[in-house]
């Protein structure tokens, strides 16, 4: 009997879904005491301590809940995904800081706690007389904090100094925890004026939105236009020296060199997979580089290193129920990569592709502010982590415009289906906003074409995508379980080998028919598993990525317990339970 999941079950439990309802660490409280006892010598002066909420209400909440996360819960490794963004720092001292900095200002009556992203935490502090100054501090799972610090800095001075793209002003910051007084890596910035594009969006005019995409397209002309001679991220020479030694002045490839550059260096990546699980510990290629083949084949290089040191034999049930993965099997998976590696990269005689431009790392609605009655871009926020890449790797349409469905190829403009006015409300609502979204999409490719023309030229290279995404997985791809995703886009490239390289340059790497046929069985019960976490995602029933919000914890718990017991009455004999049940992705919470 087959131990895959059918279509006929996915359908089988779709029905089964219709039918149903839808259903740290301890803190301290050094803060108070401390400001108690400090100069300030009444309470009135003790800054009130708020969140910000999704409903647009600012609530009253304790010192601790400053440092713990608490926008969402999780339905798998809660602990560990809440320790990995649990911060705690020295608050008094911040806010001296952020006082210290505040011409004017005698004190800070006010802090608030923004919403929450995964990686930092960011709080506005408001002084006496009224001024307010942002504050972001990294947390545990952002990366080297010393070095995401230190490098997001310069970025955006540069950004102001060299490329003219609106970001706030830093106040004052530090990449030395162990030595300041706030004990933790922190930015004081201006706080940027305007409102964050993603609370007004849906308001905005047709006439708006385009004039937003213009702008954006704009900015990416500059940075697409100014090409470096190396892949890395950029750091204040001191401060590079400071950190690993080395501080060679950055060169760009034109006649654009500016004055202002000399202050600044090309130094490694800060991406966090390069320095976890015990990667801080290992002498690994973090770069930077001026040759695309030694990035490639060294983001391998640093995989193998880590598995040998520190990958064990585990499951993958997705691949056998009996037989264990090996550590072995990832390492010639990674042979196979590095085989194919130097074939990863732009070539040298495509200039738009092995163009090394700063791009942001993840432009999305709520990283970008706007004037409320012009709607002039008055910030862009979130560089860290940003890096000096080939467009190769960097091009693409940003999250903000990107359309969430398939967007159809060409100079083709999207339509209402002929039957648009015998639909149900809910449908055309639906048509409507879809029909947007993609007209969004595609009007941000013109604009790039005119405003952007090296972005644009890596656009309309149809195999980039292909080739970047073995460069893209290969970080990490045992932690992550990232191998099937990394053995896929390897079997890809080689099923269209000759019509990307031609006949005349043979592939180095092939697959055997039982690699191939282990590969299809893993691949449907991948693909089982999405879609059922896609309907339940549809029917509202669970989050595809295990995150819902604190209010909703118990009904998911509930839930979770529920609709796994709906997935296993879709097995056929108790081997399939066994195995559908060891596939279950929220085990923590269903037994």
């Amino acid at each position: 009997m087959s131990s895959r999941l059918s279509a006929s079950r996915y359908q089988a439990l779709g029905w089964l879904l219709q039918a149903l309802p839808r259903c740290h660490r301890p803190f301290n409280t050094k803060f108070r005491s401390y400001m108690l006892k400090s100069q300030m010598p009444t309470t009135s002066q003790i800054p009130k301590l708020f969140a910000e909420t999704i409903h647009g209400v600012d609530e009253n909440i304790s010192e601790g809940d400053l440092y713990r996360y608490t926008r969402q819960r999780w339905l798998k490794n809660e602990r560990d995904e809440l320790a990995k963004r649990y911060l705690e720092f020295n608050l008094p001292h911040l806010v001296e800081e952020a006082v210290r900095v505040c011409k004017g200002a005698r004190h800070c009556t006010r802090v608030l706690k923004c919403i929450e992203g995964l990686h930092n935490k960011a709080f506005i502090l408001t002084m006496d007389n009224g001024a307010e100054v942002f504050a972001k501090l990294p947390n545990p799972n952002a990366g080297p904090s010393q070095y995401t610090t230190a490098s997001e800095v310069a970025t955006q001075q540069m950004l102001r100094d060299v490329f003219n793209v609106p970001v706030p002003r830093v106040l004052a910051w530090s990449c030395d925890a162990a030595n300041n007084s706030v004990q933790a890596e922190y930015i004081l910035e201006e706080k940027v004026p305007g409102v964050r594009l993603g609370a007004v969006w849906h308001r905005l005019t047709w006439e708006k939105k385009l004039a937003i995409v213009d702008q954006v397209a704009d900015f990416d002309g500059s940075l697409s236009a100014t090409r470096f001679k190396t892949h890395g991220c950029i750091y204040f020479k001191e401060d590079l020296q400071r950190l690993t030694g080395n501080s060679d002045a950055i060169q760009l490839i034109s006649d654009q060199q500016h004055s202002t550059l000399e202050q600044y260096a090309i130094g490694p990546l800060t991406k966090a997979e390069l320095w976890v699980s015990g990667r801080e510990q290992l002498d690994i290629d973090r770069g930077p580089w001026q040759d695309q083949q030694a990035y490639a084949r060294g983001l391998g290089a640093n995989e193998v290193s880590w598995i040998r040191n520190s990958a064990k034999p585990r499951m993958n049930y997705y691949r056998s129920s009996k037989h264990l993965e090996l550590p072995e099997d990832a390492l010639e998976l990674l042979a196979k990569y590095e085989q194919v590696a130097s074939f990863l990269v732009p070539s040298t005689n495509n200039e738009s592709a092995a163009a090394n431009t700063l791009w942001h790392p993840d432009l999305h609605l709520d990283n970008v502010f706007v004037d409320p009655v012009s709607h002039r871009i008055t910030g862009i926020v979130d560089w860290q982590s940003a890096t000096v890449a080939p467009l190769f790797y960097q091009s693409g349409v940003h999250r903000a415009f990107r359309h969430y469905k398939s967007v159809q190829e060409g100079w083709v403009m999207p339509k209402k289906p002929e039957n648009f006015d015998n639909l149900d409300p809910n449908e055309q609502k639906q048509i409507d906003q879809d029909l947007e979204s993609e007209t969004i999409h595609k009007y941000y490719e013109l604009q790039t074409m005119k405003r952007a023309p090296l972005h644009w030229d890596v656009l309309q290279q149809s195999s980039v995508h292909m080739l970047r995404k073995p460069v893209w997985l290969v970080t990490g791809v045992w932690e992550n379980r990232d191998i099937f995703f990394l053995r896929d886009s390897l079997i890809a490239i080689v099923a269209q080998w000759n019509e990307i390289f031609g006949e005349d340059t043979p592939c180095p790497i092939a697959f055997s028919t039982e690699e191939l046929e282990l590969h299809a069985k893993e691949e449907e019960n991948i693909d089982g598993v999405g879609q059922m976490l896609s309907l339940f995602r549809a029917q509202g029933v669970l989050p595809a990525d295990g995150m819902v919000q604190p209010e909703d914890y118990e009904t998911a718990i509930e839930n979770c317990r529920k609709y796994k017991n709906i997935f296993l009455s879709t097995a056929q004999n108790e081997d399939e339970r066994d195995l559908y049940s060891k596939l279950w992705p929220y085990q923590e919470v269903s037994e």
